[in-house]
């Protein structure tokens, strides 16, 4: 019986020592780009970032829950909130990003999550 390529392949990794492997794995996944597209993936899927798009009509109890979600000064929270496209805060996982984006909408304020 004819072995195909791909038990050759394997045949001749199998003969591989630890590092020869090791170094194989590393240039496969640079030359077929895989580490980089499941690091991409699962960096998006858990990395959330808060703009604020819009202040409302509530501003001045934004600015203090601004203060208290992200720790910065009163004024820190104002200067924040007047900028266009301010970031809120970024790197937050899923449950801390609704969170604080329930929060911040319940004022009447517009944001967007990246």
């Amino acid at each position: 019986m004819e072995k195909t390529l791909i038990e050759n392949i394997l045949d001749l990794i199998s003969k591989l020592n630890l590092i020869e492997l090791s170094d194989l794995i590393l240039k496969m996944e640079k030359k077929f780009n895989l580490s980089s597209n499941i690091e991409k993936q699962e960096e998006k899927k858990n990395n959330f970032s808060i703009f604020l798009k819009e202040i409302g009509d509530k501003k001045i109890n934004l600015i203090k829950l601004i203060k208290e979600l992200t720790n910065l000064s009163l004024k820190e929270s104002k200067d924040l909130i007047e900028k266009k496209d301010a970031l809120i805060k970024s790197n937050l996982n899923k449950e801390e990003c609704d969170s604080m984006v329930k929060k911040i909408v319940g004022l009447g304020a517009k944001v967007e999550i990246k």
